[in-house]
């Protein structure tokens, strides 16, 4: 930094030094802003430190300015009670240092909450709908699937039964034919009859015998 910078000096504070400091601190309360904000831009412009600044309005300029300085508090008040009430009003939506919703944003909230909570409802309407709608299909195809296992069933109890049959049938014929060729005589089974008893079993009957022809005399 430059020697001359005023920021360097070290030389007494003037009445025009005090009243540009008291400027700028003022100006600063008014707007409600912070008297450190307000040392930091007097440095600036009269070239000393922030904390040179400051030292010199609480030591020396704040007694002088004691009028001025509640008449900017009072009008901070009043700035700051017409920016709620603007805000209140729906204005100033956007200000950085806004806290509080306006009403016209309360509206507005309200509304976008209103259409997502309809949104939803629908999405749910809908999602029911759909659930009902597959649950009916599951109960008919469960309908048709008790149908067609009724029908397998049976087909399989039927089936059982016709190889058990077959099987019994299998077992006659054959004990039949090893009757018929019992020790190698083709011809024995011309003199029998067969029957199947109540247990599925083949027996063996001899015919009746023929009366014998009378010879004529």
């Amino acid at each position: 930094m430059h020697q001359n910078m005023r920021t360097m000096r070290q030389d007494a504070w003037t009445a025009e030094d005090d009243a540009q400091l008291a400027e700028v601190v003022l100006r600063h309360i008014r707007e409600g802003s912070t008297q450190l904000a307000g040392f930091n831009e007097a440095s600036r412009k009269l070239g000393r430190t922030a904390a040179a600044c400051g030292f010199r309005w609480n030591a020396f300029v704040r007694k002088q300015y004691k009028a001025a300085i509640e008449q900017a508090k009072e009008e901070r008040k009043v700035r700051k009670s017409e920016k709620v009430q603007a805000q209140m009003e729906g204005g100033d939506y956007d200000h950085p240092t806004a806290t509080l919703m306006t009403w016209a944003q309360v509206l507005r909230f309200l509304r976008q909450e209103k259409n997502t909570a309809q949104q939803w409802a629908s999405r749910w309407r809908a999602a029911e709908r759909a659930c009902n709608e597959w649950k009916q299909k599951y109960q008919q195809l469960e309908k048709v699937y008790l149908e067609v296992k009724g029908e397998y069933d049976r087909l399989v109890r039927e089936h059982q039964t016709v190889v058990e049959d077959y099987r019994a049938l299998v077992q006659i014929v054959d004990r039949a034919r090893k009757a018929a060729f019992l020790d190698g005589q083709t011809d024995a089974i011309q003199g029998f009859m067969y029957r199947i008893d109540e247990y599925g079993n083949l027996e063996r009957i001899s015919p009746p015998e023929e009366p014998p022809l009378e010879q004529a005399e």
